[in-house]
């Protein structure tokens, strides 16, 4: 009986709670339904990383800033190049204008001790010193500069060293020279004729007309539709047109006083530096092939009837011939350099006179 009694009240304790819970979610239900069930749904990707859309922003506009510093900072660099950059030695001279089959290339170029005299040499082949003048005086010199790099004081000379030699262009600035190119057209006024030319009936153009065309093609203009153009009975003498900047040139140590100084740094001691060097190489050959024969001869001396012997013992005697002859010459022609007597005015007569032209950049395509 007590034990049934203990039953009905556990079992009475029991369903009392189940009745509150039954209640308290009657009750949540009651509430939710009066402010509105709100399901859940799965945020999509994209929701989730909202946050990260601003910095790719940041970043994208960072690029493109970095980007277009890139940009400018190449273009500043490749036009400092183009205002360093000169031409190499070994360059034929292009022309500017007019046309010849005589072919100008530049030779060594040397800067002197204290940096402010350039000097050019201008090699010419055959057929230019058939159809070129020999003379410095009857060229035409022009200088084509930069606001950035407009040579004030600049001085030009040219002349020629020997009437079958080389020509020499000096240009001396008193303030030196800046890391920067600057161009030197080389206009032959006194271009010499052939009888087919004479028989043409052609006449020279002007020194005047000549300016007026380098200035028409210096600005951009169109030269066939240009008034500076030529009558076709006029012939257009060839402008040569070199590319400098004295500071990819040859340091001397020396500083010119006279054409001779000049001439001696440009051609006479690189002259002499060459056939000294290719003195020693013949030298050198001659001692290999000396070395050679007293093989051969060992080699007959056991057996006299050796043929590959006694042939190439034949060959190498005639080649140390040629050898010696050839180290006789180059002796010969190294103290004949050492020895020789120049003038201190070698170089006159020489063209003093220059017309400037400035443009603004010169990266000139011609």
């Amino acid at each position: 009986m007590f034990l049934f009694t203990l039953k009905r009240k556990k079992e009475s304790k029991k369903s009392k709670e189940n009745s509150k819970k039954e209640e308290k979610v009657s009750k949540d239900r009651e509430k939710k339904g009066k402010r509105g069930y709100r399901p859940k749904y799965k945020k999509p990707a994209d929701e989730k990383l909202h946050w990260v859309m601003p910095i790719i922003l940041a970043l994208s506009v960072v690029g493109i800033m970095a980007s277009f510093i890139m940009i400018r900072a190449n273009i500043s660099s490749y036009n400092a190049r183009v205002l360093r950059s000169s031409m190499v030695k070994g360059s034929n001279l292009p022309l500017w204008g007019g046309s010849t089959d005589g072919k100008l290339t530049l030779g060594n170029t040397v800067l002197s001790e204290d940096g402010k005299t350039l000097a050019v040499q201008i090699k010419y082949d055959d057929v230019a010193h058939k159809k070129l003048s020999s003379f410095g005086t009857r060229y035409i010199l022009r200088l084509v500069t930069t606001p950035e790099n407009d040579l004030p004081g600049v001085k030009l000379r040219y002349g020629m060293f020997g009437t079958d030699s080389s020509g020499v262009l000096t240009i001396h600035s008193d303030r030196g020279f800046k890391n920067q190119a600057f161009i030197v057209m080389l206009v032959d006024r006194g271009y010499l004729v052939t009888s087919d030319d004479l028989r043409e009936g052609t006449d020279s153009i002007s020194e005047s007309d000549i300016d007026k065309s380098i200035t028409a093609q210096l600005a951009g203009d169109d030269e066939e539709s240009s008034t500076t153009t030529t009558r076709k009975s006029q012939t257009t003498p060839p402008i040569f047109y070199m590319r400098l900047n004295a500071h990819n040139a040859k340091r001397s140590k020396e500083n010119w006083k006279n054409d001779r100084d000049v001439v001696n740094s440009l051609f006479i001691k690189e002259n002499i530096s060459k056939k000294k060097k290719t003195l020693a190489s013949l030298k050198k050959k001659i001692k290999r092939g000396k070395n050679t024969v007293v093989e051969m001869n060992r080699r007959l001396a056991e057996n006299p009837d050796d043929e590959i012997a006694q042939e190439q013992l034949q060959d190498i005697n005639q080649t140390l011939n040629d050898l010696n002859a050839s180290v006789a010459t180059y002796q010969a022609s190294i103290k004949k350099l050492q020895d020789s007597v120049i003038k201190k005015d070698v170089l006159d007569p020489e063209q003093t006179k220059f017309t400037r032209f400035s443009v603004s950049s010169l990266d000139i395509e011609q």
